[in-house]
């Protein structure tokens, strides 16, 4: 779950968590597949779990996700449609004192973590464009859909302003501009709402809109987008 304070022990999936409680320190102690990681915390820090942009494991690389959609969606002349789609994303373990927090450990939920570049490839040795986080998106146009375990749910409006027929079998996001939203104690997690505007055959502009429920906190943000300008859009100058 989301927004839990780890008092003891938690089970995620192949990750076993441990916080041990003792006059003047807490230890934090994480094992999985093996792999153990422990950290040491002074006694007034509290130990709580997020959810996380699924771009920090194995490391952190960009900042960018690419959604392939699993089949296009194509909108007629100065049309437009809502679709939903469902974002990965994985467990960040944090420490908290006051207002202030750090990320201490990542958990991922996920097997497959594969990166692309969107943007053309000039030559053998030279691209220009965006390294990417790769993920597989099924649009669904129904408004009905709940956020899936290990996922985020993620509301887009497509607007076609073109005199032609767009088909759109893609997306890029900024992790930057683009908040996660959850719902304490739950699996549940959102993003705010996105406006995907096509402007040509070969452009679209990614709009980052609304706060998408009412009872969800906002993640705070991670350590790597501190101090960094936000974009309020991000320009596919490359195809959807």
């Amino acid at each position: 779950m989301y927004g839990l304070i780890v008092k003891n022990h938690l089970e995620v999936g192949d990750a076993s968590i441990i916080v041990e409680r003792f006059e003047n320190h807490l230890k934090y102690r994480r094992s999985m597949k093996g792999d153990v990681k422990e950290v040491l915390l002074d006694r007034n820090a509290v130990v709580e779990t997020r959810p996380i942009y699924s771009l920090f494991y194995p490391s952190y690389v960009t900042g960018y996700t690419l959604v392939s959609f699993s089949k296009p969606v194509v909108l007629s002349p100065k049309s437009s449609m809502r679709i939903q789609l469902q974002l990965p994303v994985d467990l960040a373990i944090y420490a908290y004192s006051g207002d202030f927090y750090r990320m201490i450990d990542l958990i991922p939920l996920h097997s497959n973590y594969k990166y692309a570049l969107y943007g053309p490839v000039i030559s053998s040795v030279e691209a220009t464009g965006y390294i990417a986080r790769l993920v597989k998106g099924e649009p669904i146009a129904e408004n009905t859909a709940e956020p899936l375990e290990k996922h985020c749910l993620t509301r887009v409006l497509i607007v076609n302003k073109t005199q032609d027929f767009a088909s759109v079998s893609k997306i890029l996001l900024d992790a930057k501009p683009l908040k996660i939203f959850y719902v304490p104690e739950t699996w549940k997690c959102y993003t705010q709402d996105i406006k995907m505007v096509i402007n040509s055959r070969d452009h679209a502009s990614i709009l980052y809109e609304e706060k998408p429920c009412m009872d969800c906190v906002e993640l705070e943000e991670p350590e790597e987008f501190r101090g960094m300008l936000r974009a309020l859009s991000t320009e596919m100058l490359w195809g959807y």
